[in-house]
């Protein structure tokens, strides 16, 4: 991966690590969320009256609207698994998606990965499982197996499983828009984004309305309408920036690295809260410092 894709794809960890921060500190991160999806469509809408609409082929089109249908569902799934089983089970089993995006990346797309890339993929996978499990990765993941008989973690699964799928989507509708459209790859990472998250997050607020009392949702949004715009703001700046490196890049590699805003976000922790940095951090910003390294060479 060259140096300036790196330096986008870590970019788009720190404003995803930022829009976590934001989502994680608000009163209630369902209604946040569906605000936040209001201003990213505004955004939208905003750009098509400002600059237009690329022009876009039936490629395009169906893996952006197939993208904004699994992303919908992938919220819907995220939430429902962190209420019906514990966070320290559902959050390893969601991150796990570098495991299983190079075997289907290989199967599907047709994806070489590297020696160097595959060693970068374990290094930066044992750094997010070091820090969620605190230092003692073989009992976390003792204590995770355990669990599947007695916890009900299906929508885990369901997330991580929309999670790998949107992963593939997004390659396919980008490799689509760069064989259409090779000569503007921001501008193409940006329509993409706005197309898949403008049906994502139309579904979001389906149901969060569907679910809740619009009173309380709306007291959410009048209090925290800023904070909203600013994460909506670092979301598209995040994933919009992914979808551009995924033009050109293997999908293996920017999955992996993109799992620096999760240390990014532990660190913020350590800053701002004061929580203990203790060696088991200092070693997954190491090891996953060494993937960055592998990846991006030669």
């Amino acid at each position: 991966m060259s140096l300036f894709n790196i330096g986008l794809v870590l970019l788009s960890s720190l404003l995803h690590s930022v829009w976590n921060i934001l989502t994680q500190t608000s009163k209630n991160s369902q209604y946040f969320s569906a605000l936040k999806g209001i201003w990213i469509m505004i955004m939208a809408l905003i750009a098509y009256a400002c600059f237009g609409m690329a022009p876009l082929n039936d490629d395009i089109i169906f893996w952006g609207v197939l993208s904004g249908i699994i992303h919908g569902v992938y919220i819907l799934c995220l939430s429902r698994a962190y209420s019906t089983a514990d966070l320290s089970y559902v959050y390893p089993i969601a991150r796990s998606a570098p495991i299983f995006v190079p075997v289907f990346a290989w199967l599907l797309l047709d994806e070489q990965l590297s020696i160097s890339i595959f060693f970068a993929i374990v290094l930066i996978l044992l750094a997010i499982f070091i820090l969620h499990f605190e230092g003692k990765v073989i009992q976390g993941f003792k204590n995770l197996i355990g669990a599947f008989g007695h916890q009900d973690l299906r929508w885990a699964f369901y997330t991580l499983a929309m999670v790998v799928s949107y992963s593939l989507v997004d390659k396919k509708g980008m490799d689509s828009f760069l064989n259409h459209l090779p000569d503007q790859p921001f501008a193409n990472g940006i329509t993409y984004f706005f197309i898949e998250a403008t049906i994502g997050f139309a579904l979001c607020n389906v149901y969060v309305f569907a679910s809740h009392p619009a009173k309380y949702i709306f007291q959410t949004w009048r209090s925290e309408w800023k904070k909203a715009m600013l994460a909506g703001t670092a979301t598209l700046g995040s994933y919009g920036l992914i979808c551009v490196v995924l033009q050109f890049e293997a999908l293996s590699a920017i999955v992996s690295l993109r799992q620096v805003s999760v240390l990014m976000v532990v660190y913020w922790g350590c800053w701002r809260l004061k929580e203990p940095f203790g060696p088991q951090r200092l070693l997954a910003g190491v090891l996953i410092l060494i993937g960055v390294i592998l990846i991006g060479s030669p």
